[in-house]
C-alpha cells in the first residue's frame, strides 16, 4: 500500500496504536513520494539518545542548533514534512513541535502540543512549563508566557487559558494538513491536491468537507 493509503488506513480505519512520527512520515511521503519513515525514526532515536534527562529542557536543548524555525521561507511546503525538516534543519512551529514531542516520548518526557492562534508550542504535561521550538527553543513559565504572548501570537489575540489545553494527535495532524492546504490550494499541483483529498478524507472530524474532497478528486484526478 502506498504511503497515502497507509495514512488513511491508520487514521480512518479501526482503532489501532500509532505514533506521530509514523503518521507525519507517511503524510510527508504522500507529497514527496519517498517514504523515509525509518530514517525519521532513526534520527529521532539519535536525538533522544543525546538527552541528559527526561525533561522539556533537555529535549529543547538537544534540538537547539540542529532544527529551528524557517523564518526566511515560511510557506515552503517542506517545512511541514518531518523528514525534510530533520534533514534541512528548518521547519514550521508545528513540525518542530512534533519532533520535540516524539523525542520526549522516547525519553519519557511528558511533552504535549498546544495551539495558540497562528502558532504552535509545546508544554510539560505535568507542570506549567512551555517551550517554543520555532524560536530557538525558548522556555517560559506561566508568567513569562503571558508577558510574551502578544509578541508570539499578535496583539489582536488576547491571552486565554484555553490556548494552553494540550491538543491530541489527530488535531495536530489536521492542523498540519490545514497548513498544507493553504500552500497547495492555489497551486496547479494535481498530485498534491489528490493527496490532500485522500488524507483529509480519512478524518471523520472533516466529514463536512466530503463534497469538497470529491470535487478535488474529480478535478485533479
Amino acid at each position: 500500500m502506498d504511503p497515502t493509503g497507509r495514512f488513511a488506513t491508520i487514521i480512518g480505519g479501526p482503532p489501532s496504536l500509532w505514533n506521530l512520527d509514523v503518521a507525519c512520515s507517511l503524510m510527508a511521503a504522500s507529497f514527496t513520494r519517498q517514504d523515509r519513515t525509518a530514517e525519521v525514526q532513526s534520527s529521532l532515536d539519535e536525538m533522544a539518545a543525546q538527552c541528559a534527562d527526561a525533561s522539556i529542557h533537555s529535549v529543547l536543548g538537544v534540538m537547539r542548533g540542529r532544527v529551528q524555525g524557517n523564518v526566511e521561507d515560511y510557506y515552503d511546503p517542506r517545512n511541514s514534512f518531518i523528514d525534510c525538516v530533520l534533514e534541512r534543519g528548518v521547519g514550521l512551529p508545528i513540525t518542530l513541535g512534533v519532533i520535540a514531542m516524539e523525542i520526549g516520548r522516547r525519553v519519557g518526557a511528558p511533552i504535549m502540543g498546544i495551539g495558540p492562534p497562528g502558532h504552535f508550542m509545546i508544554r510539560d504535561a505535568t507542570h506549567p512549563v512551555y517551550g517554543d521550538p520555532f524560536h530557538a527553543g525558548a522556555i517560559y513559565d506561566g508568567a513569562g508566557l503571558r508577558a510574551s504572548w502578544s509578541r508570539l501570537v499578535g496583539k489582536d489575540t488576547p491571552f486565554d487559558e484555553v490556548f494552553l489545553v494540550p491538543l491530541d494527535e489527530r488535531a495536530i495532524l489536521i492542523r498540519m494538513l490545514n497548513n498544507l492546504r493553504a500552500v497547495y490550494v492555489n497551486r496547479a499541483d494535481a498530485s498534491a491536491m489528490h493527496s490532500l483529498a485522500v488524507l483529509r478524507g480519512a478524518f471523520v472530524e472533516l466529514v463536512h468537507e466530503s463534497r469538497q474532497h470529491a470535487q478535488w478528486m474529480s478535478h485533479w484526478n
